[in-house]
């Protein structure tokens, strides 16, 4: 594989959903699975296949500011989440409203 070969920071730019893994991260498969459990649609972008480290470094870098060297980097709604840690906080604060009609003061 050559780094030619991997998407650019324009052609990332049009994933809305997008989590970027590498093989045999555990955190990328908890993401993942919190993802899918969630029932959101998205894409999987491998390092080492669809794109280099270099690239994910300076997408994450344009789209949120962020320097970051470590996977899963997850992208949802075409806002930069995080991680898994950041994806399980992000998840945490989304709340049904539903949850608060038995509510009495």
């Amino acid at each position: 594989m050559s780094s030619d070969q991997g998407l650019t920071i324009e052609q990332l730019m049009e994933y809305k959903n997008v989590i970027i893994t590498q093989p045999n991260c555990p955190y990328c498969v908890k993401a993942k699975a919190l993802l899918d459990q969630q029932g959101t649609e998205y894409s999987t972008l491998v390092l080492g296949q669809q794109l280099t480290k270099t690239v994910m470094v300076d997408f994450i870098q344009h789209v949120a500011n962020v320097n970051v060297r470590t996977v899963p980097q997850i992208i949802l709604a075409g806002h930069y989440i995080g991680g898994h840690d950041d994806l399980v906080a992000y998840l945490e604060r989304q709340t049904d409203t539903n949850d608060f009609d038995d509510f009495e003061l």
